[in-house]
């Protein structure tokens, strides 16, 4: 009976120890695989030696005593691996975790010594950083794990203090560059810190990294350089300024040396000028920029004088023809106004440094040419002057251009205003070098006669003879070649102003007017002395008929309503109205055939024009309404030749798809 109970005696207590589940903080996985310390391992066969214990976290300061605090002097921590008997565990993996943290491996694990100790160093990761939060371990060893308990810790915000700012120089030329260095350091240790921000700043000047981390002793650098951060140049005293997030601060004053303008340039695009009576911009400007080093150069000294312009021309301030010193603008920049004269020609501006005469730059393309449109110097053109008006919108294109007394295009923008006397016409145009065009357009109005006369008129000067060859009118000295005040829209073509027609009042008197004519309508008594006018051309526009109408002229009895003709022939004349004041509309087509009635007389029948316009012309001379019928031109008078016709044999004219048959007798 001894025996069997000493069994049992050892089997209980076996039971009683293994139930006991570890002691002084170690977590025994073996005896139950699913606690809750997180340890795993098999459900059965399992030994004691094969579990895996974790002590707690221990956290100790740089001092070697323990600590609830990481600062950014940083701390130690450690737990012991051991298993079932309390035999160290060499070899296992520990991994550390914690919010905030920096762990001394790159993902904070390491393995535990012989004496199954596992130790990584831990700093925060921000230096700012003042919350609180748990470390965890976890160890594994040959596929079994166990995790300590979480150790509660706060990270303390580092007190950052600066170490004076070393300049490569502290005296720089404009535009210049220095390394700027400094080290961040505990303030309470006067240990090295890195991982903390820096941010630089200067009154001028830029660097080359504004915000720099310190790393490897706590070591800043960056570049600073003498140029602003819109790419101008600095000078004088600067102040550079070195701070960290939590408002610790250094500086270091620098010399830079005044700026030095070294080169000059002109930076202007080509600039024309019309003259001071043109009517256009009164002044222009022009652009020359300083630079020192490449660099642009504020606050400089620069002469500016006139090497070749008109003698009336001026510069920096109206009516100044003197050299003038001005000073380049915070961008380098010097500004040139230019005032013309009444004289044309070209202008050379020469921008030269105050501080080296030898160095200087000329103006480029620039010259005094546009003045006002004179009365000799509007001219009109059309596209076609014989409209189709049997229908609405059949259209011709009018272009105005406009020179003046030189010859020169008149300033961009000028308004030449249009008025018809029928139809529809676009009311102005704006000339781009001189040119500007309308349209005029087929509907009603539909003036009686056919005839639609076109006014075009524009602010100018009256042409004059420049007796003192100054380039300027000078009233009693020079003299107004034809002399126009009050004008009118001639819609009967007789040159005189009647009731009715249009009428454009100046109001001026007080000298001889040219006679009235109607390509320039002028109406007397109403002119004066004075250069400005409203310049006026007129031109006139025929409104035709597709029908045509016939006037005979040799072969044919008694004109086109007799059917027949002279076998060797007939003349006639074609017009596109009945009171034959207007010509075929343009572009009309006129052909002839014929049809041989005489079969067996064994000749064959043949027409020909021989004299006329098979397609009637674009342009052509309108006359006036009294002189049009007797018109002789090739698109009015037609002759057709007939070969070989006989007594009976028909000839077809054909004008616009409308046939007239005339008999051969």
């Amino acid at each position: 009976m001894i025996k069997p109970f000493y069994k049992v005696t050892i089997l209980a207590a076996a039971m009683a120890l293994a139930g006991c589940g570890g002691s002084n903080g170690y977590f025994d996985v073996s005896s139950n695989p699913s606690s809750t310390n997180g340890a795993t391992g098999s459900t059965g066969g399992s030994t004691a030696t094969a579990a895996v214990n974790v002590s707690a976290v221990t956290l100790l300061n740089d001092q070697g005593n323990a600590t609830r605090i990481v600062s950014s002097s940083g701390a130690t921590a450690s737990v012991t691996v051991t298993d079932a008997t309390g035999a160290p565990i060499s070899g296992a993996l520990v991994t550390f975790s914690g919010t905030g943290l920096k762990f001394g491996t790159s993902n904070g694990a390491v393995i535990t010594d012989a004496k199954g100790v596992a130790t990584i160093s831990v700093a925060p990761q921000n230096n700012d950083d003042t919350g609180s939060y748990t470390l965890d371990a976890t160890a594994s060893y040959n596929g079994q794990t166990a995790k300590a308990v979480g150790y509660n810790y706060s990270l303390q915000a580092a007190n950052i203090a600066l170490s004076d700012i070393t300049a490569g120089t502290t005296n720089l030329p404009s535009g210049g560059t220095t390394i700027l260095s400094l080290k961040t350091l505990d303030a309470d240790s006067n240990s090295q810190k890195n991982n903390v921000p820096v941010s630089f700043s200067a009154n001028c000047g830029t660097f080359t990294n504004v915000s720099v981390i310190s790393s490897s002793q706590g070591d800043v650098a960056t570049t600073y350089k003498a140029i602003d951060a819109n790419g101008n140049l600095c000078e004088g005293k600067q102040t550079i300024t070195a701070t960290t997030s939590k408002g610790s601060i250094k500086k270091i004053e620098l010399n830079v040396a005044a700026i030095q303008a070294s080169s000059i340039v002109y930076t202007s695009n080509s600039v024309q000028l019309g003259i001071k009576s043109s009517g256009s911009s009164t002044s222009g400007k022009i652009e020359f920029t300083v630079y020192a080093n490449g660099v642009p150069a504020a606050n400089q000294d620069v002469v500016i004088s006139k090497l070749y312009a008109p003698s009336d021309f001026s510069f920096v301030r109206i009516g100044n023809t003197a050299n003038q010193t001005v000073k380049s603008d915070s961008t380098g920049k010097v500004s040139v106004i230019l005032y013309p004269g009444d004289l044309p020609g070209p202008v050379e501006i020469r921008a030269t440094l105050a501080n080296d005469p030898t160095v200087y730059a000329l103006s480029k393309d620039v010259s005094v040419a546009t003045g006002r449109a004179t009365q000799n110097g509007l001219s009109l053109s059309i596209s076609k002057n014989a409209l189709r008006a049997d229908t609405d919108g059949d259209t011709a294109t009018i272009t105005a251009r406009l020179v003046d007394r030189l010859g020169n295009p008149v300033p961009d923008g000028t308004v030449i205003s249009f008025i018809a006397e029928g139809g529809m016409i676009t009311p102005n145009c704006s000339t781009t070098n001189g040119i500007c065009s309308v349209t005029l357009s087929t509907q009603n109005p539909r003036p009686i006669d056919n005839r639609v006369t076109v006014l075009a008129y524009l602010e100018g000067d009256k042409s004059y003879t420049d007796v003192n060859g100054d380039n300027q009118y000078t009233a009693g000295v020079d003299t107004i070649t034809s002399n126009i005040g009050d004008f009118f829209r001639d819609d009967n073509e007789n040159t005189q102003f009647e009731a009715g027609e249009f009428k454009y009042i100046r109001g001026a008197s007080g000298s001889t007017c040219a006679p009235s004519t109607f390509y320039q309508p002028n109406i007397g008594s109403t002119c004066d002395n004075s250069l400005s006018t409203v310049i006026r051309q007129q031109l006139v526009v025929a409104f035709s008929h597709d029908t045509p109408t016939y006037v005979a002229v040799s072969g044919i009895d008694a004109g086109m309503n007799q059917t027949s003709a002279s076998n060797g022939g007939f003349s006639f004349k074609v017009f596109g109205n009945a009171m034959q004041t207007v010509p075929l509309p343009s572009g009309s087509s006129v052909s002839v055939t014929t049809k041989d009635n005489t079969k067996d007389n064994q000749i064959n029948c043949s027409a020909e024009i021989v004299r006329g316009s098979m397609l009637v012309p674009a342009l052509m001379n309108l006359m006036t309404p009294s002189t049009f019928q007797s018109n002789e031109a090739i698109y009015v008078l037609y002759r057709v030749k007939l070969t070989e016709c006989a007594p009976g044999d028909e000839v077809r004219l054909t004008i616009n798809d409308m046939t007239q048959v005339i008999t051969v007798r």
